[in-house]
């Protein structure tokens, strides 16, 4: 799908999922075993300044108050506006309830929410999951899978918050 609204171009979202039998870590650090369904969501678009939205400097500002080197890490050299990200979602159901984990990865970079300073990617990752959301032309399953992304992403703020 190529599509341009307010500096996010080129938008191209891609979705595959499969299931797994297997161990995990549950968030009480103990191990089970049970069936593990995995969703990966990817959007890949290039971002810009325009009149409308300054998206690109947005990113550039939330890898820059994200430290840990994050600015170094996540932008491409070759393509400095592009911005591709990840979701790895795992869903795991049991005889005790259903657990949820989410990985996610920005030009192939871990994004993990283990410190403050990582907060500014993720609600960049919102933003940016809401501002495509918003598309009128994007059909409804790729709307739901940039959902997933921005109900991911809040999960997982939602429980680092609760940590601190």
């Amino acid at each position: 799908m190529q599509v341009s609204f307010n500096g996010i171009n080129n938008i191209r979202i891609f979705k595959k999922e499969y299931a797994k039998y297997g161990a995990y870590v549950t968030q009480d650090n103990k191990v089970k075993q049970g069936d593990k369904h995995y969703t990966v969501v990817k959007i890949s678009c290039n971002l810009s300044d325009d009149k409308e939205g300054n998206d690109l400097t947005k990113f550039r500002d939330a890898l820059r108050k994200s430290g840990a080197g994050y600015e170094a890490k996540c932008i491409n050299p070759q393509e400095p506006d592009k911005f591709e990200l990840t979701l790895t979602r795992q869903d795991v159901k049991d005889t005790k309830g259903h657990v949820s984990m989410s990985d996610f990865m920005i030009n192939n970079f871990d994004v993990m929410l283990n410190s403050r300073e990582a907060l500014p990617m993720f609600s960049y990752i919102a933003y940016l999951s809401r501002r495509i959301a918003g598309i009128e032309s994007l059909s409804q399953p790729r709307r739901d899978c940039i959902n997933l992304i921005n109900k991911s992403a809040e999960n997982e703020a939602v429980k680092f918050i609760e940590l601190i």
